[in-house]
């Protein structure tokens, strides 16, 4: 593929501005990505420096990269070629964190301080280990501060793990008094109210003669719920439904505060880090320090395989930017898995996501020092890398249902 097709000419062509593309495998992506970067070099003047490309794989990275600099090498522009800026976002937070790793502990209030030879640790099965190892020696200092809490995170400490991962993806940061983040109250409660409606929908009545299988909240009960008796016709009052929807969970956020802080601290102090604390840690950095947003500044940003970002990387993305230029593009219909811990709305919310961010960051003193302008949001639908017949037989798999209950949309 050599020319660009409709839509991928208007992504080319359109240098400055937000924009948000939805764009599935076998698009074309990197190809108008590289357009597009050559464009910006030669009608607006800037120099490879001040563009960033970030992506989520080594091998796309190194794809980018040898794209952009055999095309500036073709227009004459070889010497330039060298200032190119195309990094995966592990690599990138990484180097914000080692720019100035005595803020971490600045930051959280630590002793203990990482320093430039931290590693980043990228075995699941190490990372495993290392948290059941730091959850026993913590249960064995202080879980007798915390009663049941710490009995069930002996027998769970993965589960522990991940709640802990979800949360650092989240931009859910433990202080050593309190939590920091944007909106961390509602994140940490969670939507009791939605919870409550999905708890009342489920607590159908059994009506006489009744099939023993209907759908109704007493067919839930399991080890995990600790749900009184039911009444004669198998449903539950009101006021039982409202207690399980919004209990009294103080002692279970102080118990997760407490090992997340502590796991922090770990980290920092054994000088290692994982995916999740690497990201966590580079936005606290940009958050914390001016010189390091000034000294890691671009008037463009490019992303690809935006579908795979947190919310600590969108907002890095946009602490970064001088300018309000930014491009993502991915395909949000792969988020669903769920992989790290990604927020999928950052691709199909992006415009509210923006403004809300930006709201977050500026609370206290201007970290980003631009509007949000409306949105482009162009769409490439069509696929070169696979044939029809391919095409439609994974669209009409993608519509079968999941399991009887499912609704494909």
């Amino acid at each position: 593929m050599s020319e660009l097709n409709e839509i991928q000419q208007h992504i080319a062509d359109t240098l400055d501005g937000m924009m948000v593309v939805d764009a599935g495998p076998g698009t074309g992506k990197t190809h108008t990505i590289v357009a597009r970067y050559m464009n910006i070099l030669t009608e607006r003047n800037v120099s490879p420096s001040d563009i960033m490309l970030l992506t989520f794989t080594n091998n796309a990275a190194a794809e980018m990269d040898e794209r952009i600099r055999n095309k500036m090498v073709e227009k004459g522009m070889e010497r330039d070629s060298k200032l190119v800026r195309t990094m995966t976002f592990d690599a990138f937070c990484l180097s914000i964190v080692l720019d100035s790793p005595d803020m971490i502990g600045e930051f959280f209030r630590f002793d203990e301080s990482l320093t430039r030879s931290a590693v980043l640790s990228q075995n699941g099965a190490m990372n495993r280990n290392y948290f059941i190892r730091f959850m026993d020696g913590f249960l064995l200092r202080k879980g007798s501060d915390y009663g049941d809490y710490a009995v069930i995170a002996s027998e769970r400490p993965l589960t522990i793990m991940k709640l802990i991962q979800n949360l650092m993806s989240k931009g859910l940061i433990p202080l050593r008094k309190g939590w920091f983040g944007n909106d961390w109250k509602r994140m940490l409660e969670g939507d009791c109210e939605a919870v409550l409606e999905q708890l009342k929908e489920r607590n159908i009545p059994r009506s006489r003669g009744a099939s023993p299988n209907v759908s109704r909240l007493n067919d839930i009960k399991t080890d995990r719920y600790d749900f009184p008796e039911p009444d004669l016709d198998g449903s539950f009052p009101d006021e039982v439904l409202l207690e399980a929807a919004s209990p009294d969970r103080q002692g279970l956020f102080d118990f997760i505060h407490d090992v997340y802080y502590e796991y922090i601290r770990t980290s920092i102090r054994d000088n290692r880090l994982t995916f999740g604390l690497n990201a966590m840690l580079a936005f606290v950095v940009l958050y914390s320090k001016p010189s390091v947003r000034e000294r890691n500044s671009f008037r463009y940003v490019m992303i690809d395989e935006f579908q795979d970002t947190n919310a600590n990387q969108m907002m890095i993305a946009m602490m970064i930017l001088k300018e309000p230029n930014l491009a993502v593009l991915g395909d949000w219909k792969q988020g669903i898995y769920g992989f790290r811990h990604v927020s999928i709305e950052n691709i199909t919310d992006f415009e509210r996501k923006l403004v809300e961010y930006r709201r977050f960051l500026n609370d206290d003193i201007k970290r980003i020092g631009y509007s949000i302008p409306e949105v482009d949001t162009p769409r490439l639908n069509i696929n070169y890398r696979s044939s029809r017949k391919v095409i439609d037989t994974a669209f009409r798999a993608m519509c079968l249902n999941g399991s009887k209950d499912d609704n494909p949309r």
